[in-house]
């Protein structure tokens, strides 16, 4: 998890394209090494959560407490990999269809279409965002994809939240995250900033 964009910015198109490879879908990067490949996850993904001023970026896998560093290991290697090189045009056209047919859906509803209109009139967007949306997918490009993967979602820069049972994967996580904290369930806080009871 990491802090992303804001939904005005003018990225916000190559960003959802971006994290849509990573893991909006069966298909999507981090599902296919992830479950796919190796069998470690029923379903692995990611996704940007964008807001007025900023938003947030997570990749996400529920897997067996003992493979939870190979786990990150993998997220991390797939958000290098889409910032090192460009993704590819079949690839590409594959994701941007997942995202071109879950607005048609969401359009196709009249919860869908308040929720979208909603969003407009929330982030300050015109109203003709919902007859450009297809169009601006459609025009991102793979540098564009690569660039905002290399700016924004740089793993170096992630928080790391793994909740299980810590015996199982404190020691080799603890290698790969040297300053990592264990909060133990009876002093878990989620609403606290620093996870912990007071």
């Amino acid at each position: 998890m990491k802090p992303a964009i804001a939904r005005t910015d003018a990225d916000y198109y190559p960003g959802i394209v971006a994290t849509t490879v990573l893991g909006g879908g069966y298909s999507a990067r981090l599902n296919q090494e992830i479950r796919i490949k190796r069998g470690l996850s029923y379903g692995a993904r990611a996704g940007l959560s964008t807001a007025r001023t900023t938003g947030s970026f997570r990749g996400t896998a529920q897997t067996k407490n003992e493979s939870a560093p190979e786990v990150l290991d993998l997220i991390n290697a797939e958000m290098t990999k889409l910032a090192a090189a460009p993704a590819g045009a079949d690839e590409l056209k594959a994701r941007k269809s997942v995202l071109v047919g879950a607005y048609g859906r969401e359009l196709a509803t009249s919860g869908g279409l308040a929720d979208i209109l909603g969003n407009l009139a929330l982030y300050d967007l015109p109203l003709d965002e919902i007859t450009t949306y297809t169009a601006k997918v459609e025009a991102v490009q793979p540098a564009q994809v690569q660039d905002f993967a290399r700016r924004v979602l740089d793993p170096a820069q992630a928080s790391v939240i793994v909740a299980g049972d810590a015996k199982a994967f404190e020691k080799e996580l603890k290698v790969r995250l040297p300053n990592l904290e264990v909060i133990p369930a009876d002093k878990f806080d989620p609403d606290s900033s620093s996870l912990r009871k007071p």
